[in-house]
């Protein structure tokens, strides 16, 4: 993640937003909004985000706050539209029935979750999105490719050389475009950091798996826009990682150009030590910055830490 060194805001005042249900938590944070620079308290957003046809929010996958954060804009634009549907990153389109049946309450949730391959922070961090959802009888869209697709085009050589059953085939996106354009340039910066030496990756590697963050791009923004056309008087709220869509990058972009006629507001949330001090610098481009209070840094375990693939998130 981009280092948050923070710039100073100088209009707008401290915001803390009251939560939609009261199962929600309230905790201290502020919102900018990217278009004019200014503050706005947390009903402002949702006012912006209540007329959209659709809202994607790009989270910080292990930060607690993001998801406070995440379930307050569900919770308020269900009490401020009614007609909601989820998508979301953390779900493959092969376990949407699975999914539509524990949310129509015909399958337990050890079932459930025993047939779809929920990541290894489900109970802590999505969960609460399932349970509001079936509880307000929400539908939630698994908009992902399934895992096991993706990596066969980031190792087997890339999207011209993997091949697909007839039975697979609708787990993938009908459209695949990957230029070498503005996203190519930030996939390949972060997978060139000095960070990422000890992957010991090769330019064609990185090209692999940069088409196989776009299959993951493309296969989710024919979720996101397949759902809004054949609901469009509903909103579409979408949640990925932050690097899916900042910068109207990534998923985003597809979005949008599948859906031209769409109104789209983009959310990134961004943990900081200081959320009075604005923007972080060097922050991706979006509508709106909800700024959270990160949690202390704590010292990374070796023995027996969770990886990313472990849970199912990939690279980026």
């Amino acid at each position: 993640m981009k280092k948050l060194i923070l710039i100073t805001i100088i209009l707008g005042a401290f915001a803390m937003s009251v939560p939609a249900s009261a199962d929600s938590v309230i905790l201290p944070h502020r919102i900018i909004d990217g278009r004019t620079q200014t503050v706005v308290d947390f009903e402002g957003l949702l006012s912006a985000c209540s007329t959209a046809d659709i809202v994607a929010l790009g989270e910080q996958h292990d930060d607690p706050g993001t998801h406070l954060i995440e379930l307050a804009v569900l919770e308020g634009l269900y009490r401020r539209h009614g007609d909601v549907i989820v998508s979301m990153e953390m779900f493959e389109r092969d376990t949407q029935s699975v999914l539509d049946q524990y949310l129509a309450g015909e399958i337990t949730e050890e079932d459930f979750l025993a047939n779809s391959r929920p990541w290894g922070n489900y109970d802590t961090d999505y969960r609460p999105v399932i349970e509001f959802a079936k509880a307000n009888m929400l539908p939630v869209i698994a908009a992902n490719v399934p895992r096991p697709l993706a990596s066969r085009i980031a190792m087997g050589g890339g999207y011209e050389n993997a091949v697909y059953t007839e039975e697979e085939l609708p787990w993938i996106a009908s459209t695949y475009e990957a230029p070498e354009d503005d996203y190519w340039t930030a996939f390949n910066a972060v997978m060139t950091d000095p960070e990422m030496g000890e992957m010991h990756v090769t330019g064609d590697m990185i090209r692999d798996f940069y088409e196989s963050q776009v299959m993951k791009d493309e296969t989710m923004a024919e979720s996101v826009t397949r759902a809004w056309l054949a609901n469009p008087e509903s909103i579409v709220y979408f949640f990925a990682g932050a690097f899916h869509v900042e910068d109207y990058l990534g998923t985003y972009s597809r979005i949008q150009r599948n859906a031209p006629d769409a109104e789209t507001v983009l959310i990134l949330v961004y943990p900081v030590d200081d959320i009075m001090a604005g923007i972080p610098e060097g922050a991706s481009k979006a509508d709106f910055y909800v700024l959270v209070q990160a949690p202390p840094v704590e010292e990374e375990e070796v023995e027996g830490e969770e990886t990313d693939e472990g849970n199912g998130k990939g690279l980026l």
